[in-house]
Formats: structure tokens, C-alpha cells, sequence
């Protein structure tokens, strides 16, 4: 008796599509970046940047690096690598890989954004500027050594110019031979509030300043308004010179920062 074998059916696998897998991933990808960047943002605008210094001193660039290295960089490398045909074991490796990837370039650009934020503002013949960090440390200093001269977690410091041919040509050799800037060595750091008499001397003519500057006399309207029963006359005003744009900083009598004032245009003071 002959027998008949019925053909074993055949299972067709279907393979999950492409382009939605990716695009799942990288979206998961990113809402995870988001979480990270959230917390990078907080840092730059309360931390490392605070007013006036995100506007005058590049805190807006710091976003962008973060943004770039965080969420755009990790979530377009896993929509590129990503694969769900392949093996667990592949795409786990590739995962990895990317995870790599990402968290060398977020510590490149942390590192980038936090070493260049201000950590003190320096006083140079009545022009304020920021100091960062990597000045101080070639000349092996700390921001421990800077609070001899004023308190604060950026404290306001005078650099004092030099007098003699002797204190001249040290300013000379570190400027050209460490590319420390005349306003960045410490060995001119002086008390911001001993020499006074001196600084207001070269304080800004505020009333100048807001005759020929509508948006910086609504900004000083808006400070003499939280400040009740003060006038202009009660205060002092230097120039800010940061390294992107100017602001002016504002001290009460005795020498304490009490504000600022910030404005569109011009970007520099004359």
C-alpha cells in the first residue's frame, strides 16, 4: 500500500520593518538624552552662568554644545546603527558602542563649558572682566586663593596696573611668555573694596549712558523700582566687558555688587 507524505507547510518569518524600528529607538534615545540635557541646562543657567554671564560670556554657546553632543549626536547614531534584524547579541554590542560614543563627547563638551565659565570678575582701570579658570591654574592658583581678595562665589577683584619699570616687565614676560593677560595675573590681584576712591574715579556716567541708551534707562528704571526709595545717585556703575557682550554692573556705596543692567543693542559700550 502506497503511502502519501503531505508536504510540511512552509513558515514564513517576517522580519519587523526597518525604518519604524529606528526611528522607535532613536526617539527612546533621545527622550533619555533630554533627561541629561536637563540637567546640563540647570547647571549652565544657575551654576556656571548665572545673569548677567550666560548672555555676556557664552552660556548660550554652552547649550548649543550640549544640545549637539546630547541629544542630537546619540539619537541620530542610533537611528543610523540600529537594527533589529540583527542578532541580540550585535545589538547590544552596537548599542554600547554608541553609548561610548555619546558619553565621551558629553564629557568633552561639559568639560569645554565648565572651564570656560567665569569664576571671578577682574577690575582693570575701571572696566570689569571675567576670569576663568585655566589662567589661574597655570599660574598654580586655586579659586581658594581668590577669596583673600573678596568673598562670594565669583568675587570681584582689582588688578592693580603696574608702577615701576621692574613690575611693568613682569606683566611683559607672563603675557608673552604664558599668554596670561594683563587682567589674569594674580600677582596684581588687589582688594576690590580698599581701593574705592580710586575705582569710582572711572565708574560710568550713568546719565549719560541712559540719555543716549533707552533700552539701558528702562533696564535702570526697572533695578531703581525693586530698589524703593533708592535713586541712580545712590549707586555706582562700571562697564562689563564680556567676552561676547558688555552689561553693567551695579555697587552700592560701600562697594557691593547690588545688579546689573542688560540691554539689546548696542552689543559694546563705547
Amino acid at each position: 500500500m502506497e503511502t502519501t507524505t503531505s508536504p510540511t507547510p512552509l513558515v514564513e518569518t517576517r522580519q519587523p520593518r526597518l525604518f519604524p524600528a529606528k526611528l522607535r529607538a532613536a526617539l527612546i534615545h533621545a527622550g533619555i538624552s533630554t533627561v541629561i540635557f536637563m540637567a546640563f541646562l540647570y547647571l549652565i543657567l544657575v551654576e556656571w552662568y548665572p545673569p548677567p554671564f550666560f548672555t555676556t560670556d557664552g552660556g548660550w554657546n554652552g547649550v548649543v554644545i550640549m544640545v549637539l553632543v546630547d541629544i542630537v549626536l546619540g539619537p541620530t547614531l542610533t537611528f543610523i546603527i540600529f537594527n533589529p534584524r540583527k542578532s541580540r547579541k550585535e545589538i547590544l554590542f552596537d548599542l554600547s558602542m554608541i553609548a561610548l560614543v555619546q558619553f565621551g563627547a558629553l564629557a568633552w563638551g561639559g568639560y569645554t563649558v565648565y572651564s570656560q565659565r567665569p569664576v571671578a570678575v577682574i577690575e582693570w582701570e575701571g572696566v570689569l572682566k571675567p576670569l576663568t579658570t585655566e589662567p589661574l591654574y597655570v599660574q598654580d592658583k586655586t579659586l581658594a586663593d581668590l577669596q583673600q581678595f573678596n568673598t562670594g562665589s565669583r568675587p570681584i577683584i582689582r588688578a592693580e596696573p603696574p608702577k615701576t619699570k621692574d613690575e611693568m616687565g613682569t606683566m611683559m614676560e607672563l603675557a608673552l611668555n604664558k599668554d596670561i593677560g594683563e587682567t589674569q595675573q594674580f600677582w596684581m590681584f588687589r582688594s576690590f573694596k580698599g581701593a574705592l576712591v580710586e575705582i569710582k574715579k572711572s565708574a560710568l556716567d550713568i546719565t549719560a549712558v541712559t540719555t543716549d541708551n533707552t533700552e539701558i534707562k528702562s533696564a535702570l528704571d526697572k533695578f531703581l523700582q525693586q530698589n524703593h526709595g533708592k535713586k541712580a545717585e545712590d549707586f555706582f556703575y562700571l562697564k562689563f566687558a564680556g567676552r561676547y557682550k558688555d552689561a553693567i554692573f551695579v555697587f552700592d556705596a560701600v562697594g557691593d555688587e547690588v545688579g546689573h543692567l542688560m540691554w539689546g543693542v548696542p552689543e559694546r559700550l563705547p
